[in-house]
């Protein structure tokens, strides 16, 4: 997997600042735990900031509105939302949109401490564990990660759910025994459900980094959508989205998101039309 590369220039004159604005773009959202949830009838996040932060840079207004995950590449699939937030990529998702990475996630095994066991692989989970995880619709795994949920699959033990919230609400009343979470997410839910000290959190060897970043709608005229992917660049390599994630999980979790002290992207975005 190519991780992120050091951003070695910037263009002094921001492609934005002449770019055609639609007004406003429409902005989907959905449950990541700390990268986006609902409180309060708003939706907030460390995503969100970086879409906020994104709209502000541009002068384009983006309105965000709330999906489940799934229902969330169907509207995106359907040209009803422009960008999404904290997605990780895949071919089907770039048939509709154009990827621009500026985070990293990894989905760590979170297993309850009712159920005895240490596994520094999910292929060890599968072969010498007993635990069922509970998945989230529309989530994607790595192709390693994959296979071994494909295995668990024909066992019996995966039980799907719509968002990470009904995951965690399980695990607290006995009825899940785990889920795979990056830290964004379960460092939100661990609280929220009241599990602090009653999982044990372990990474697993076919969970490697991966990069997380916008999708802007392949209908966004060429010059907009180079416009939002400059911006989305240039506050990653200047550590806006460092110092975003650090205010959810801690100035050093949130460099670690963000390699090269948030200088960086990915040779992916090095080309981008």
């Amino acid at each position: 997997m190519r991780l992120l590369v050091l951003l070695l220039a910037l263009a002094a004159a921001p492609a934005w600042a002449s770019a055609p604005c639609p007004a406003p773009l429409q902005a989907g959202a959905s449950d990541l735990g700390l990268a986006s949830f609902q409180q309060d009838g708003e939706i907030r996040g460390a995503a969100i900031d970086v879409l906020r932060e994104l709209a502000s840079r541009t002068a384009c207004p983006i309105e965000v509105a709330w999906y489940p995950r799934a229902r969330l590449w169907v509207e995106f699939a359907a040209g009803h939302i422009n960008l999404t937030g904290s997605s990780a990529r895949t071919a089907e998702r770039d048939r509709h949109g154009r990827f621009v990475p500026f985070v990293t996630t990894r989905f760590d095994l979170v297993l309850s401490r009712r159920i005895a066991g240490n596994y520094s692989s999910l292929a060890e989970f599968v072969e010498r564990g007993v635990a069922r995880l509970n998945l989230v619709r529309g989530i994607v795994y790595a192709p390693e990660a994959e296979a071994q949920l494909e295995r668990l699959r024909k066992l019996g033990r995966i039980e799907v759910v719509n968002d990470y919230a009904m995951a965690f609400r399980k695990m607290a009343s006995g009825r899940a025994d785990a889920t795979l979470a990056p830290m964004m997410i379960y460092s939100r839910y661990l609280a929220a459900a009241g599990l602090k000290g009653q999982v044990a959190v372990m990474a697993v060897a076919e969970s490697a980094p991966m990069l997380a970043g916008a999708y802007f709608s392949r209908n966004m005229p060429p010059a907009t959508h180079k416009a939002f992917a400059d911006a989305l660049l240039a506050m990653v390599a200047d550590g806006t989205v460092a110092r975003i994630y650090g205010n959810y999980v801690g100035a050093a979790n949130g460099r670690s998101l963000v390699p090269e002290q948030g200088r960086a992207t990915t040779s992916d975005s090095q080309s981008i039309p």
